[in-house]
């Protein structure tokens, strides 16, 4: 597949088919993670990968999504996360310069995202996952004066196609200030 291609390709997926996505494409996409730019070249990043527990962190999520009832996302992610194969954890390991490890671990994420399309594998950046952090830590005993956890991606064969979106146009949002 083409980069581009994958580019467009690429899409939220939060229906997933009930089939094991493999070890070896699970590390491939941690691999790519791995090889994305880090502000002064920190590799802020850790991955927890979840395959079995994955009902409990649905059920923190969905707890906390009964307690904002004017917000379903919490809801859905639940789903979300109880229905895909895998749910990677991503963390923070550094607390300095805050700001430029959440930009590098953003990096790492699309970069997962993007090897997981080429893969053939649907895969969904799920950011609600830190409203549960203390839970999650708590049910998992890590030590939150050592990492923060900062995002989900979750894995999975693509139950149902997702419709093509329709992005603004590089000209649309590009100004020339030299020019």
């Amino acid at each position: 597949m083409e980069f581009i291609e994958v580019l467009r390709k690429r899409r939220s997926i939060r229906k997933y088919l009930p089939k094991e996505v493999k070890k070896e494409s699970i590390d491939q996409i941690i691999e790519a993670g791995t090889l994305a730019p880090s502000a002064h070249f920190k590799e802020p990043w850790e991955v927890l990968v979840i395959r079995k527990e994955k009902k409990e962190i649905a059920q923190f999520l969905e707890e906390y999504g009964k307690s904002k009832i004017e917000d379903i996302s919490f809801i859905k992610t639940a789903h979300t996360i109880e229905n895909c194969d895998t749910l990677l954890l991503i963390y923070c390991n550094d607390f300095e310069q805050e700001k430029f490890n959440w930009l590098s671990i953003g990096a790492m994420i699309e970069n997962m995202l993007l090897k997981a399309t080429e893969l053939g594998i649907g895969s969904l950046w799920i950011g609600n996952i830190c409203s549960v952090e203390e839970q999650v830590n708590t049910y998992f005993q890590i030590d939150s004066k050592e990492k923060k956890l900062i995002s989900a991606v979750a894995l999975g064969y693509i139950a149902q196609e997702p419709r093509e979106l329709i992005r603004k146009k590089a000209k649309e949002i590009t100004k020339y200030l030299d020019s």
